[in-house]
Parts: structure tokens; sequence; C-alpha cells
């Protein structure tokens, strides 16, 4: 009741190694290897991928709401680089924040093209080798980011360099927005 744990009562323990009637009951170990068997079934389903035949009218709706999808995502990566220039107000030059606001928003919109494009490849390649290209191509990513905010701050100095780490950041919030993003796109009658 107050932190303290509920242990299982004999009778349930009981219960749970019987087969349904009282009198049988069975090995743990029985158990045991009942369950790694089952989980070896469910790991064999999640294996199972539903195939999408290429050329369906299914691949064709899946890809478009996938573009769908990648446009809100940049959409509303940029809108909220666009909010970010209300820190104009108390950055000090203002061109300068504005400018790595601006650097940063093109740099964000590249990373989630060069996403788009990485995981496109990924899905037509063997497992072990997807996995392998996805990690070099999310290494290449960080790199850009890095060089990216770097000359920034050397070339503009500190206040663009928040701007464009700003802006870059403002992807996650993006990818979050993207349902309200989408629903706005539908309401306009867009795709």
């Amino acid at each position: 009741m107050f932190g303290r744990k509920k242990q299982p009562r004999l009778r349930d323990v009981m219960r749970e190694m019987s087969y349904g009637g009282d009198t049988e009951l069975r090995d743990p170990e029985d158990i045991d290897r009942e369950l790694s068997e089952e989980e070896a079934e469910a790991e064999k389903e999640n294996r199972v991928v539903d195939p999408i035949e290429e050329g369906s009218e299914r691949a064709y709706e899946e890809l478009r709401e996938a573009e769908a999808v990648h446009g809100d995502l940049k959409v509303g990566c940029v809108a909220l680089c666009v909010l970010l220039l209300i820190g104009m107000i108390w950055a000090r030059p203002a061109w300068r924040y504005a400018s790595g606001v601006a650097v940063g928003a093109v740099v964000a919109v590249y990373l989630l093209v060069h996403m788009y494009r990485s995981i496109g490849w990924a899905l037509t390649m063997e497992p072990q080798q997807a996995e392998r290209y996805s990690r070099g191509r999310s290494a290449i990513r960080y790199v850009v980011v890095l060089l990216s905010v770097v000359a920034v701050m050397v070339g503009l100095g500190q206040a663009a360099g928040i701007g464009c780490i700003l802006s870059v950041v403002m992807i996650k919030p993006a990818a979050y927005l993207q349902p309200f993003t989408a629903k706005i796109r539908r309401k306009m009658g867009l795709r």
C-alpha cells in the first residue's frame, strides 16, 4: 500500500504452472521454454513485412503520403524559423542574427531533403547494408550542421551562430507540428 511491492500468492503461482486442471503441474523450465518459443514466433512474425507490390495503387498512395509529410515538415520548419526572427528584438546587430536564422533555415531544409532521400535509398537495400548506409548518411548530416554553425559563427559572430543553431533545431518542433500542418494544408485544398 505504501510503496510495498505486493508479492504473488502461492495459489496464483500454482495456477500459472498448471495446465488448466488443479492436479496437473508444469515444470518451470517447460514454462520458460514455451515462453521462449512464443517470443521466437513473435519475432518471426515481426520480421514479416507487408509487401507493397511495385506499381500498385497502394504503392502510389504511400509515396504520395510520404511526399506530403515531407512537404509539411519543410513548411513547418521554415514557418518556425520565421517565428525565430522575433529574436531580432534582442539581438545586436539584428541583421547578423537574421542572417544566421536564414542560413540555419536553409541548412534545416537541406537536412530534411537529405534525410528523405537517404530513407528512400535505404528502403531498397538489405537490412545490414541499409543500417550502415543510414549511419553514414546520419554522420554526413551531423558534419553539415557542425560546419555550417562554425562557418556562421566565424563569419558573422555569435548572434548569427545562435540564430543558426536555433533554426536547425526547429526540425524537431516541425516534426511534432506536422499533423497540424497537414490539417491546414488539407483545409487550404493543397494536395
